[in-house]
């Protein structure tokens, strides 16, 4: 048993559980835990492992996880405040109906990334992979940062992208709602005017 998963049994055992401090290089949380509701306060995670973990309304506040994995971890409903995750793996990762205020996510693989109804304030997702990532019904509070982020195929179904820069990411593909009004106010670049040209059913003679 890793001293990650004793540190964190040894929460549980409190009426409001939560984890503050610390540094844990290398470890894996033990699946069966149940990280619902749990607080991680302060928390230095390195190439650990909480993959498939149970988190369901879990909170981190002022965390690092450097290249960890938490593909198809379930985060539904979790509060992310003052976090920064890099180069971490979140493949298929559920963060549906969640909040997250002054975060940043660099570098991270998102594929399939489900981040549907969440509420966004302050979050910068810089070179990620989401490909195919799910970001439908998103509420965008002061912002977001899409940095040379890898959009193909992605899911923004009634997610208002007003004022957002795209203009570095790569958008082929995008799932959009009847009307495309999703893009209305985005910024794009140039050389993006053709993928949003085929998104509106445009055809630009050659």
């Amino acid at each position: 048993m890793s001293e990650l998963c004793d540190a964190i049994r040894e929460s549980l055992s409190v009426a409001d559980p939560y984890l503050e401090g610390g540094s844990y290089e290398g470890q894996s949380v033990d699946a069966d835990l149940d990280l619902s509701f749990f607080e991680l306060h302060g928390v230095e995670l390195t190439r650990c492992s909480l993959a498939g973990a149970s988190m369901q309304k879990a909170s981190l506040y002022n965390c690092t996880l450097v290249g960890c994995d938490l593909s198809n971890a379930n985060l539904d409903g979790a509060y992310l405040s003052h976090s920064r995750l890099v180069d971490c793996k979140l493949e298929g990762t559920r963060l549906t109906k969640a909040f997250m205020r002054s975060c940043t996510f660099a570098r991270c693989q998102c594929r399939y990334f489900n981040l549907g109804e969440s509420k966004l304030e302050n979050v910068v997702l810089r070179r990620c992979d989401l490909r195919e990532a799910f970001l439908s019904d998103v509420h965008l509070r002061k912002g977001l940062g899409l940095e040379e982020c890898d959009l193909t195929g992605a899911d923004f179904f009634r997610t208002r992208l007003r004022g957002i820069d795209l203009s570095t990411c790569e958008i082929a593909g995008l799932t959009l709602g009847e009307d495309r009004s999703e893009l209305k106010g985005a910024i794009i670049s140039a050389e993006q005017a053709q993928d949003v040209a085929v998104m509106l059913g445009l055809r630009i003679r050659p």
